[in-house]
């Protein structure tokens, strides 16, 4: 039974009577303030009236609060029925989070296909996250079966919109030869990008080939600068490189590279 369906029988024709209203009489900006405000109650009776009446940011919106308990019972199942109403008018994050439900498992019972259909649609409306969360599907054979080219083309395709985890599998993707030719310049490129987004862990790429020369010029100083972040990070491995840098470097070249460090701001271009 669909949801509108559902809600008129249980709130009886008020509810259909909301329905009818324009959506221009509903404030979605105000209850936005609220929900930012932790007022969540007074958030859900400015939106719901929106979603009753057919607005997908509404109905996406309560299918979150839904979702997280917030000014409702926490209830996985209302929640993604209000993301399929949002879904169904071409909502990219309903759908997103829709697949998502379906690669946790729905009672337990995890559905890869379907999680796929419902990404392959928020994709194809442009969403980053759904489209590398299908190059991660394709490169594990997650539903599919594993294609390195697919996984490729879905990261490049939610690298260029700034998505930095895929930013960072296009870099691993020209190091490993996934998917295209090795190439160890392209490979240092997109780490460079990530890197200076934040991205520890492409940081820590980045100090790599800097400190080999590989795919970018050889930078001993830059390299350690850049070791010194991810470590800050916490990745696992940078320490190490860190240490040896700092051993090989002078004084001054270390004092230089901390310098660096310090002075790291992480860029959105």
């Amino acid at each position: 039974m669909g949801l509108v369906k559902v809600l008129s029988r249980i709130m009886g024709a008020g509810a259909l009577l909301s329905m009818c209203l324009p959506v221009q009489a509903f404030d979605f900006a105000k209850g936005y303030e609220a929900f930012q405000a932790g007022r969540f109650r007074e958030a859900l009776a400015l939106w719901r009236p929106l979603a009753d009446a057919g607005d997908p940011r509404a109905q996406y919106n309560l299918g979150v609060m839904y979702a997280d308990g917030r000014g409702v019972r926490r209830d996985r199942g209302w929640a993604v029925q209000w993301w399929h109403l949002a879904g169904d008018q071409g909502h990219a994050r309903a759908l997103h989070n829709i697949a998502l439900t379906h690669i946790g498992g729905i009672g337990g019972v995890q559905d890869y296909a379907a999680a796929l259909s419902y990404l392959k649609r928020a994709s194809d409306l442009g969403f980053a996250n759904s489209q590398y969360t299908l190059g991660k599907m394709h490169h594990y054979g997650l539903g599919v079966e594993k294609d390195l080219n697919e996984s490729f083309k879905y990261f490049h395709l939610a690298a260029q919109q700034g998505f930095v985890k895929a930013i960072y599998n296009v870099g691993k993707a020209f190091r490993d030869g996934h998917g295209v030719t090795v190439d160890h310049a392209q490979s240092a490129h997109w780490f460079g990008v990530a890197a200076k987004r934040g991205y520890a862990k492409a940081q820590r790429h980045l100090a790599t080939r800097l400190a080999r020369g590989q795919g970018v010029a050889k930078d001993e100083v830059a390299a350690l600068s850049w070791a010194i972040l991810a470590d800050e990070q916490g990745v696992a491995d940078a320490i190490e490189l860190r240490q040896t840098l700092e051993s090989k470097l002078s004084r001054e070249e270390v004092a230089k590279a901390r310098a660096m460090a310090q002075a790291f701001t992480p860029t959105q271009d």
